[in-house]
């Protein structure tokens, strides 16, 4: 049952990403994440509400630090999407997701066997291939007006490189400490992270003087970014609850297939040659992972 509540905590994780990435396009990341948040805490008082668990304030207490991670962890994904390309981006952090939680795990004690820490070096092997994917060739019409427009978008690339790391540290705290929450404490550990992540969102959005008005078009995407993070979460709450944090989180680490693959149906992403086979080494050292 765990595998399956992993799995589609991946997909709906992969699609809120796509999501949040291309409304960030549209507006500023902290706006995004707050009103799609606020959506989001609204549906967990009502879950949370008809689900018969006792408040545990150590939950809410965890829940709440995994929050403030994802804050990190999600602000810094939805730049990267924003201003770099999806099919790197998203890996890159779901590599990092996966690994830092098998990592703390040994650090607690426990001992992952020969085949998950191949899997681990595996992974940061995808990691250089993804960014070292190819740049389209600059042509040589107008090379003076080119080459300044390369170097901008080789600048951007890093930032979002950058973007991709910090994000992929986020989710991964974000995991472990989500995991900490009582197993026996329901949905408390959930309604935590909303509490801290629309109290410091909010806070950012009057410190920035960031104004909450979006097209019209946007709310009822914004809506639907919140109900489907608040599945991804609910999903991997539940899976870890009755699995192992390290095989959940890797599992749920998968989600870039989803985002990826929206990209290029919806984005005509084109993903270069060697771009395919870092993903093919992320998929493996992800396999590994759980293999072990």
């Amino acid at each position: 049952m765990e595998f399956l509540l992993a799995v589609a905590s991946a997909v709906s994780y992969g699609v809120s990403d796509f999501m949040g990435g291309v409304l960030t396009r549209r507006a500023h990341v902290f706006v995004v994440f707050l009103l799609s948040q606020l959506a989001s805490f609204a549906l967990l008082l009502v879950v949370v509400t008809l689900w018969a668990h006792a408040i545990s304030w150590p939950a809410v207490g965890w829940g709440a630090a995994a929050g403030l991670a994802g804050v990190m962890g999600t602000s810094l994904l939805y730049q990267g999407l924003a201003i770099g390309r999806m099919s790197v981006v998203a890996p890159i952090t779901a590599v990092l997701g996966a690994g830092l939680p098998v990592l703390f795990g040994v650090a607690a004690g426990e001992r992952p066997g020969p085949t998950a820490l191949i899997g681990i070096v595996t992974g940061l092997v995808a990691v250089v291939v993804i960014t070292r994917a190819p740049e389209p060739p600059a042509t040589q019409t107008g090379a003076s007006h080119v080459e300044p427009l390369a170097v901008q978008a080789a600048a951007r690339a890093r930032q979002a490189v950058i973007c991709a790391f910090g994000s992929g540290v986020g989710f991964g705290l974000f995991f472990v400490l989500l995991d900490h929450a009582p197993v026996d404490s329901g949905l408390w550990p959930l309604l935590g992270t909303r509490l801290s992540l629309v109290g410091l969102l909010g806070l950012l959005v009057v410190v920035r003087r960031l104004s909450l008005g979006v097209p019209a078009d946007m709310r009822l995407r914004l809506l639907g970014l919140g109900v489907v993070n608040t599945l991804a979460d609910l999903l991997f709450l539940l899976a870890t609850q009755r699995g192992l944090l390290s095989l959940v989180a890797v599992i749920t680490s998968m989600y870039p297939a989803a985002t990826v693959a929206l990209a290029a149906l919806v984005l005509r992403e084109r993903i270069a040659s060697r771009q395919a086979v870092g993903l093919l080494i992320a998929a493996a050292s992800v396999a590994l992972i759980a293999l072990g």
